[in-house]
C-alpha cells in the first residue's frame, strides 16, 4: 500500500469531496487535481495544481546497481522548495528489484537525519520505501520511491519543515498505465479491491512503442 492510512484518508478527503454519497461509477472518474504523464507512468499533484512542471533529461548513478541511465526529472520550485519526481529507465535491467530500490534509498538517507523511513510497497512485487529526511540547512525532504515495469520512480519534495504541500506532494504519487490508470490492482484505500479502478487525464499522452520501461503497460 503506498499511503499511511491516515495520510489516504485525509488525501481522499480532499480530493474527492463530491462523490460523497454518491454511487461509486464503473470506472472512476478523471482525476482533475493531478498531472499525469502517462508516457513516463505517473502522475501526482504539483503546487497550485499545476499541469505545467519543467522537465530536464538526466543520467542517474547508484553503486551496484545504476550507472548513468537514463533519466528524467519532472520538478516546479515554489518559494524555495523543490517538487521533482525522476523516472529512471530500467529497460536494460530487471522488472522491478528490492535490492536496486534499497540502494537508492541509502543514497538519499546521506542527505541528512532520517526521521522516519519505512518499507512501503506499491503493489505485490512493486518494492518502495518512504522516508523523511531533516537536512543539514535545517530544510526537510520527504521522499518515496516505487519501481515497477522497469522504471524506478523517485518522488522528492524538499522544503521548509512541516510544509503542507511538501506533505501532499509526496504523499499524491501514483504510477500509471499508457492510458491513465493506475497500476495498482489491490485498491489502496482499503486492499478489498472492491472500488473502481483510478483513471487521471494525461497531459503527457503516451507514445506507441515508449521506450521508458520495457514492458510497461
Amino acid at each position: 500500500m503506498k499511503f499511511a492510512p491516515t495520510a489516504a484518508a485525509l488525501l481522499a478527503c480532499a480530493a474527492f469531496p463530491l462523490l460523497t454519497g454518491a454511487a461509486a461509477p464503473a470506472v472512476a472518474p478523471d482525476q482533475p487535481l493531478y498531472y499525469a504523464n502517462c508516457q513516463y507512468g505517473f502522475a501526482i499533484i504539483y503546487p497550485g495544481n499545476s499541469k505545467r512542471p519543467q522537465s530536464r533529461a538526466m543520467t542517474y548513478t547508484i553503486p551496484f546497481y545504476a550507472n548513468n541511465l537514463p533519466a528524467q526529472e519532472f520538478y516546479l520550485d515554489q518559494n524555495g522548495n523543490h517538487y521533482s519526481v525522476t523516472v529512471v529507465d530500467f529497460t536494460s535491467g530487471p522488472r522491478s528489484s528490492e535490492e536496486i530500490v534499497e540502494q537508492a534509498a541509502a543514497e538519499l538517507r546521506k542527505k541528512g537525519e532520517v526521521r522516519y523511513q519505512a518499507y512501503a510497497d506499491y503493489d505485490p512485487a512493486m518494492p518502495g520505501r518512504q522516508l523523511n529526511i531533516f537536512e543539514p540547512d535545517g530544510k526537510q525532504l520527504r521522499a518515496s520511491i516505487y519501481m515497477a515495469y522497469h522504471r524506478m520512480i523517485i518522488t522528492q519534495a524538499e522544503g521548509n519543515v512541516g510544509d503542507p504541500t511538501g506533505i501532499q506532494f509526496e504523499q499524491s504519487i501514483v504510477l500509471v498505465d499508457g492510458g491513465g490508470y493506475d497500476i495498482d490492482r489491490v485498491n489502496n484505500m482499503d486492499g478489498t479491491g472492491s472500488e473502481p479502478l483510478r483513471k487521471f487525464p494525461c497531459a503527457v499522452r503516451a507514445q506507441q512503442g515508449r521506450p521508458w520501461g520495457s514492458g510497461a503497460p
